[in-house]
């Protein structure tokens, strides 16, 4: 099991979801105490002391497919945006040593 950060607005109040991270405000005073389960009060009075995210208990199984695949993805989005230096040849050799960084980066954590 890890530990993902999350948005606390969009994220729909369940039992199963854990807050597994003590929860502090901007001047860093105890909120909440982890673990602790999300409900919809929980929810509502951490949004109305301006907590934006929470840290939870990612318990899916397929966490790791999950991630290969944002990996994947992400590689085909940087790839889109270094498009802009097709066609120089700075801006070329700068797009494959950015791309080879990224791709080496995840590989590593592999």
């Amino acid at each position: 099991m890890r530990l993902v950060t999350v948005k606390l607005e969009p994220l729909k109040p369940h039992e199963t979801i854990v807050i597994a991270s003590d929860v502090c405000d901007a001047l860093g005073r105890l909120l909440l105490k982890a673990p602790h389960p999300l409900d919809l009060g929980t929810k509502e009075i951490l949004l109305s002391r301006g907590v934006r995210e929470i840290i939870i208990q990612d318990r899916r199984d397929i966490a790791r497919v999950d991630d290969e695949m944002a990996i994947r993805l992400e590689l085909v989005a940087l790839e889109k945006r270094m498009s802009l230096f097709d066609g120089n040849p700075e801006g070329d050799s700068f797009k494959e040593l950015v791309c080879n960084t990224v791709s080496g980066f995840y590989e590593h954590r592999r």
